[in-house]
């Protein structure tokens, strides 16, 4: 599993409808590790993905950073950071070493 952590500066209550209106045009079932936090200057995005090279390859992808700017947020101007997960928790269940369905 590798996870990154997407930062986005603004207005907080600005960035927080664009992701809620995001998240509306993901199917739930996408997301096996995701946290979205609301800051003092902004949000930030925990996201995970099976390897760094799907990772890359997601959101490299024209259409994902469309779905995004789409909904005002701009993937270009995010700072990112990104590490391999060493363990993953949800509702009390590890979840870094569940299989992975694509969607």
């Amino acid at each position: 599993m590798h996870c990154s952590i997407w930062r986005f500066t603004g207005d907080p209550d600005e960035l927080e409808r664009s992701y809620l209106a995001l998240l509306g045009s993901v199917p739930e079932s996408n997301n096996v590790l995701h946290v979205g936090l609301k800051t003092s200057d902004g949000l930030v995005l925990v996201d995970t993905c099976p390897s760094k090279e799907v990772f890359e390859d997601f959101f490299s992808r024209e259409s994902v950073q469309m779905l995004f700017s789409e909904h005002g947020l701009d993937l270009r101007s995010a700072e990112v950071e990104d590490y391999p997960v060493v363990a993953a928790y949800a509702r009390r269940t590890r979840v870094d070493t569940l299989p992975w369905e694509e969607a």
